[in-house]
């Protein structure tokens, strides 16, 4: 895929959404109403006209959305917001699905060299889409997650910062069936980082974790589950606010112990350890023109009862080119490699090869309305017949109040948590 526009185009500005201003409050209110075809709602491959269900249909979206963002003169801000996502079948209602997302994120620095970050996420999910261990994946499932990350720290100059983190994250599934599913992960961290050149620091960082699973049923107990702690280290580049460019580049290394020595068939749990990256960066190039680049490699328990991981590495790429005042294209892409690991046989020389294609072309047509199109490609080729699909979609849509500004870089697969 080649990413190449005219240069012309640069000249031009990035629209941004509109907003109500109360003093140092700003209220931005938004609505999106998408219609999508899909041509395998289920993700299934038809291999199996039973279990692998290969279904089309037309999907209706309304996207209600609202941020209020409070400017703390100009010590930092606080940001409070709500995204919704309802969805609804045009022959298979019974899928008819909601995701609800509300989110908090304060980034408070005042005089003195004091540093106070709080980001956090609460979802409430119900959707066919899986969890970051593509558990659920095709079936709709219930489910609410917290994500919580926080910063505190010191810039002793403008060389210099020292700082520690804690995050923690929650999941439960609605479903007893679901139960394997539900775990408490929270990690603590420090470290430092110093300024290399303009608006770019170098950071060193430590941290040591552990997940432990919730529910135990069916044979799983807290002596057998898949509980597990890890320390890792991590390097990269960051960024001021002000900077061309956004985000991380954060690699490292990562070293897993599980608590108990053996699942509840017997199966022996293995200790693990592997390289990282948590990479997403995204670069104004020009005025018109937003490149961005992800790298992501984890390590993803499958479930609490059975020992059972992949390894997930996944690289993404996108663009984003206003072409004129009024007119905006996006494209994105992404492959990501699965390999599995497990005592179980089920599990053997499995490997998945993801690979996502998209694009879009969005007309302004006032300030307050826009209209899309676009189409995706998503091609699971899976060592294990039963798990590849392809999916294609089609889709347009209409945005009340929209932002001609990129969207998050090109998603190669979710981070573990």
């Amino acid at each position: 895929m080649v990413f190449l526009l005219p240069a012309g185009s640069a000249a031009q500005e990035l629209p941004a959404r509109k907003e109500i201003r109360f003093s140092y409050l700003s209220v931005i209110p938004s609505l999106s109403v998408q219609e999508i075809y899909n041509d395998n709602i289920y993700f299934g491959n038809g291999s199996n006209s039973t279990t692998e269900l290969k279904e089309s249909d037309w999907i209706i979206h309304t996207k209600p959305g609202l941020l209020l963002d409070y400017n703390l003169n100009y010590r930092g801000a606080l940001k409070l917001g709500y995204a919704g996502d309802f969805a609804r079948y045009a022959k298979n209602s019974v899928n008819d699905w909601h995701t609800n997302r509300g989110w908090l994120d304060l980034n408070y620095q005042p005089p003195g060299g004091l540093i106070v970050k709080i980001k956090n996420m609460l979802i409430d999910a119900q959707d066919p889409y899986g969890a970051p261990n593509e558990y659920g994946l095709g079936r709709r499932t219930m489910r609410w997650l917290n994500d919580f990350a926080g910063t505190a720290g010191f810039k002793f100059s403008e060389q210099f910062k020292l700082l520690t983190f804690y995050n923690f994250f929650k999941q439960r599934y609605g479903s007893r069936i679901d139960f394997a599913q539900n775990y408490t992960s929270g990690e603590i961290g420090t470290g430092g980082e110093m300024k290399v050149a303009d608006k770019t620091w170098l950071f060193l960082r430590a941290f040591s974790g552990r997940r432990g699973y919730d529910t135990h049923l069916a044979g799983i107990t807290s002596s057998n589950d898949a509980s597990y702690g890890w320390k890792k280290i991590t390097t990269g580049l960051t960024w001021d606010s002000e900077a061309r460019f956004e985000g991380e580049v954060n690699m490292g290394y990562q070293w897993n112990s599980f608590k108990n020595s053996q699942d509840k068939n017997n199966k022996p749990y293995k200790d693990t350890s592997s390289f990282i990256a948590d990479t997403s960066v995204r670069f104004l190039q020009t005025k018109a023109r937003t490149l961005t680049l992800s790298l992501i490699k984890n390590m993803q328990q499958l479930q609490g009862g059975e020992n059972g991981y992949f390894t997930n590495t996944a690289l993404g790429i996108g663009m984003h080119q206003l072409i004129s005042s009024r007119i905006s294209v996006q494209a994105d892409c992404s492959y990501a490699v699965n390999k599995y690991s497990s005592q179980y046989s089920y599990y053997a020389g499995r490997k998945d090869k993801i690979l996502m294609a998209q694009a879009s072309l969005n007309y302004l047509l006032s300030d307050w309305l826009a209209i899309g199109i676009g189409y995706s490609r998503l091609k699971n080729s899976s060592t294990d017949s039963l798990n590849g699909y392809r999916v294609n979609q089609l889709s347009i849509s209409l945005d009340m109040n929209p932002s001609f500004l990129p969207r998050r870089p090109a998603g190669t697969r979710a981070r573990a948590r």
